[in-house]
């Protein structure tokens, strides 16, 4: 196989892979980075019909990022008396799966007497978090933080906690603890200021 026919699959595959991306802005990234490498790759074989094509299609996907980084997420924070509210029962049961994963004990019921709040991004739901207070209500303890597949691009996070730490540091928080099994969760937590303390990682308010 030669150089020119790996550079082609190396295109192909790049494609194949953002057409199982939720993240649409990851999608459109690596949708352009294999319809141009196509697109290149066919202008090397003189396959004109394959560079036209695939050198459109990125630039479709150039104005539509150009689009996405113009666009100015609106975000709203609504605090639930009780994690078992119509519209947080519904995004528990939707995502269960996924929400299993990052949090394998959770559910409406060990969730009930939690302070739970929803994220709402452009009207639509996306987050999930609730926690409780624990160590004399010193530490807020996160049972749940979790933001659907196709939003979580870290804008939702950083709203959150932008947002809410406020209010906690208010409510005479010291700290947030979090626990956590799974490797991108812990990137996750790292990323947002956690450090590794004791059996978790915690966040100083």
């Amino acid at each position: 196989m030669s150089a020119l026919e790996i550079f082609g699959y190396a295109a192909s595959v790049l494609i194949a892979i953002s057409l199982m991306t939720a993240n649409i802005k990851r999608l459109r990234w690596l949708n352009l980075a294999g319809s141009f490498s196509f697109s290149v790759y066919g202008l090397l074989i003189d396959a004109y019909p394959v560079f036209v094509l695939n050198g459109w299609i990125a630039l479709v996907n150039v104005y539509f990022l150009w689009r996405l980084y113009r666009f100015k997420d609106s975000f709203d924070l609504v605090q639930e008396a009780s994690a078992s509210s119509p519209v947080y029962s519904l995004l528990l049961n939707r995502y269960g799966d996924d929400i299993a994963r990052f949090f394998p004990a959770i559910n409406t019921e060990s969730l009930r007497n939690a302070c739970a709040l929803l994220v709402f991004r452009n009207m639509k739901p996306v987050g999930l978090f609730a926690y409780e207070p624990i160590n004399d209500g010193r530490t807020a303890n996160v049972l749940v933080d979790y933001v659907i597949p196709e939003a979580r691009d870290f804008k939702t996070a950083q709203f959150l906690f932008d947002r809410h730490l406020k209010q906690l540091k208010e409510d005479n928080f010291k700290a947030l603890k979090a626990h956590s099994n799974d490797s991108s969760h812990t990137s996750y937590l790292l990323k947002m200021g956690f450090v590794a303390k004791d059996d978790g990682y915690q966040l100083a308010l």
